[in-house]
């Protein structure tokens, strides 16, 4: 069987609850990697995941098996960007909504530094409300440069192809930092989280939105539930992304569902195939709906050392 990395919490370090699984009818570690390859990307009525469980100590749930670092590479090279399947009007509601939850709470100045941002729905906000004097952009899909280019065009910017290389940042210079859906990706977020806070003023604001496991959406669809996947190494709830960022030096100081908007018809299609009805139904983009489903936002400050 393929050689899969063995893994214990991200956050604690504790071991896995083994009464807590929650696995699909065929789990991914039971299978190799190529197999596995044909279910990194879409949605499939045999969904393929690793198990997860819940962290005996503090709650974060987690998959103990999970692909290594090379495996990840390979994937991530083959991925498309994130806006598959989902019209840019949607997208750029609720990217939106994302943004005035950043303009609560910061002052959007001094500089500004964005986790993969992607073809820049989120940037183009903060370029185009804020007062930001240099954009630094970690992104290491090269095909949606040309989209960030034109947003941060006439402004002091620059994009990073290596996603973590904090170095060619300078030492707390950043007042507004954003990490959306990067944090149930990673391997090991405290050590990335932990890099970042050097690069944090004292009184800076740090956004991250990710899933959240103890939603209204995964109760009802359970192991159907979208998010469960091979992307996601652990998925947090409102309590465990508090342990995780304590961690790491930071203080939540805001945390609420967000609001993701979707044309109805593409909502009911997803909804379905997340409950194993595979149904086709035509596309029809003109009626959005914002809905609170599986995700959170949280505001993190540093914590004084």
């Amino acid at each position: 069987m393929e050689n899969y990395q063995r893994r214990d919490c991200p956050a604690c370090g504790d071991k896995p609850d083994p009464s807590s699984c929650v696995s699909s009818k065929v789990a991914a570690e039971t299978l190799a990697f190529t197999d596995l390859q044909p279910y990194w990307n879409g949605f499939f009525k045999d969904k393929v995941f690793f198990s997860y469980y819940k962290c005996a100590g503090c709650g974060l749930l987690f998959a103990p098996t999970f692909f290594t670092s090379e495996q990840l590479e390979k994937l991530y090279r083959e991925m498309p960007d994130n806006t598959a399947g989902l019209p840019i009007e949607a997208l750029r509601r609720t990217q939106y909504g994302y943004f005035q939850s950043l303009e609560e709470h910061s002052s959007l100045d001094g500089d500004y530094l964005e986790v993969g941002p992607d073809i820049g729905l989120f940037t183009e906000s903060s370029v185009r409300e804020g007062s930001f004097k240099n954009y630094w952009l970690f992104e290491p899909n090269r095909s949606v440069w040309p989209s960030l280019e034109k947003i941060i065009a006439g402004r002091v910017g620059r994009i990073i192809p290596e996603m973590f290389d904090f170095a060619v940042v300078p030492e707390t210079s950043i007042s507004s930092a954003v990490m959306i859906h990067v944090l149930d990706h990673l391997l090991d977020p405290v050590v990335t989280l932990r890099e970042l806070r050097k690069k944090l003023m004292p009184r800076s604001v740090l956004l991250v939105v990710t899933h959240d496991e103890s939603s209204l959406l995964r109760k009802i669809t359970g192991s159907g539930w979208p998010a469960f996947c091979l992307q996601h190494p652990q998925l947090f709830n409102p309590e465990s992304i508090k342990v995780l960022m304590n961690a790491a030096g930071y203080e939540v100081v805001h945390t609420e569902r967000t609001v993701n908007h979707f044309p109805v018809m593409y909502l009911l299609k997803h909804l379905l195939w997340a409950l194993g009805l595979r149904v086709d139904i035509p596309q029809w983009n003109r009626l959005f709906v914002g809905l609170k489903l599986g995700n959170m936002i949280n505001i993190a400050i540093p914590k004084r050392m």
